[in-house]
């Protein structure tokens, strides 16, 4: 995995804030649904909020990667097209990004014209991003055709805009891996984490650049949890992997935050300055898990940190069967890191339409606002809506754009991903370009106004 060079912008390198050891930040509310709620509209449907107004400081990015159609490629002038890289077959590969403004869900771009159509193939996927980097994985197909029956076994290639090629294979699963940026020389780590029997995890990692000395290549450390940490490694399932200073922080949903200083010399370092335990709030510790199934993205919870280095939990809270319109959103901030103690935040009354949100994403350069996914099972549409937790406004909304809408109205061999709603990914992203990405975003714009006429076509 080789590093590609971002263009910086012309007036110098952007400053970057560093997090604080242990944010205070008073963030957050919670919303409780209204003891007296309004006439029910018709079932599943809801009037759409206010239009999005676009926060271009941050991004939202869908895990569902667009194979662009283009021969030609990106589209010329596109301020966010990397650099052109090759796969492990030789095969040359190059992203770019569609972006929109917040609460609008921005994509991953991949062209690659030498990737051949294969039933069955996997299809590639955003895993982590952090500052001016996005980590994302492709299958790539053998150059030889009659190895194709043996779909599972293609190699993989994790990208950071231009692929690393692996000497050795190793399974690794999305849910697992993050992506910590660090340093002023565009260093970055990734990092896997495995779960093994008798308290024992194997941290993989890959520094770029290496250490002095040691070539480019994963490294592979057995790291025992201490017995006073209490965690259930038995039923641990990771939900989500964020970066915060010098650590990656694995989460369930329904234990707590593994942070592992992933910088950290093991040689000369003992192991146990290197784990750090947060337990969840109890309140968040009663209830159970409802999404069992392996790659399952949990909907109604997730753990997100802000720009400023503020550790969010939200939890969406409903009864078992959870109807649609009974629901209780509830946030902590995390005020302690090195003593593991959560604040929750002050009730409010909910703001949103009768629908239940799902896939919460906190706004990076805003803790009080949250975007929720709502769905409209009726018309098969989803919208993304934008709200403000402390003063309980519903700031905007946004249409969520299919894959395979991003080149024109799709039909259905067109389609390779189906959208049931899945985690988002926050990023800074576009604040590192070196030009304003205006092609980018008028092309979201217009994607943006289409779906709505058809929409409202449809709806006649």
């Amino acid at each position: 995995m080789e590093q590609a060079r971002r263009r910086q912008r012309k007036n110098g390198r952007r400053e970057r804030r560093k997090p604080p050891p242990s944010p205070t930040r008073c963030a957050g509310t919670e919303l409780t649904k209204p003891a007296a709620s309004p006439p029910p509209r018709a079932p599943g449907r809801m009037e759409p909020p206010p239009p999005a107004a676009g926060d271009g400081s941050w991004l939202i990015l869908d895990r569902f990667v667009h194979l662009s159609r283009r021969r030609r490629g990106v589209v010329e002038g596109d301020a966010t097209a990397s650099s052109l890289a090759e796969d492990c077959a030789g095969r040359q590969v190059r992203a770019s990004l569609r972006i929109a403004g917040p609460p609008a869900v921005s994509r991953l771009y991949l062209h690659w014209a030498g990737r051949p159509k294969i039933r069955g193939f996997a299809e590639p996927a955003a895993i982590a991003a952090h500052r001016n980097s996005i980590l994302f994985r492709m299958s790539v197909p053998f150059e030889d055709s009659t190895c194709w029956i043996d779909i599972p076994s293609f190699p993989v290639d994790y990208l950071y805009f231009q692929p690393y090629r692996r000497q050795q294979q190793r399974i690794m699963f999305n849910e697992n891996m993050g992506l910590l940026c660090h340093g002023d020389n565009e260093e970055f780590t990734v990092g896997d984490l495995t779960y093994r029997y008798d308290q024992e995890v194997d941290l993989c990692l890959l520094h770029h650049p290496p250490p002095a000395g040691i070539p480019l290549k994963w490294s592979v450390n057995r790291l025992q949890i201490p017995p006073e940490m209490k965690i259930d490694l038995y039923s641990w399932r990771t939900d989500v992997v964020v970066p915060i200073g010098r650590s990656l922080c694995w989460v369930d949903y329904y234990q707590g935050i593994l942070l592992i200083d992933v910088l950290a010399d093991s040689q000369s370092s003992p192991i146990q300055q290197q784990l750090h335990y947060v337990r969840l709030p109890s309140q968040a510790l009663k209830s159970r898990r409802l999404y069992i199934d392996p790659g399952a993205r949990d909907p109604f919870r997730r753990v997100c940190v802000t720009d400023a280095g503020i550790i969010k939990l939200i939890c969406i809270l409903t009864k078992y069967p959870p109807p649609d319109d009974e629901f209780t959103i509830i946030t902590w901030t995390l005020v302690d890191i090195n003593q593991g103690s959560w604040r929750k935040d002050v009730d409010t009354i909910t703001c949103l339409p009768r629908v239940r949100p799902s896939f919460p994403v906190v706004s990076l350069v805003d803790p009080d606002v949250i975007c929720f996914l709502l769905k409209e099972n009726d018309r098969n549409l989803s919208w993304m809506v934008e709200v403000n937790m402390r003063n309980k406004v519903l700031q905007s909304s946004a249409i969520y754009i299919n894959e395979e809408e991003e080149e024109g109205p799709p039909s259905e061999k067109d389609r390779r991903n189906t959208f049931f709603g899945h985690s988002f990914i926050p990023t800074k992203f576009s604040s590192y370009l070196a030009e304003d990405a205006i092609t980018s975003r008028k092309l979201s714009e217009t994607m943006q106004k289409d779906k709505e006429k058809r929409t409202m076509q449809k709806d006649k």
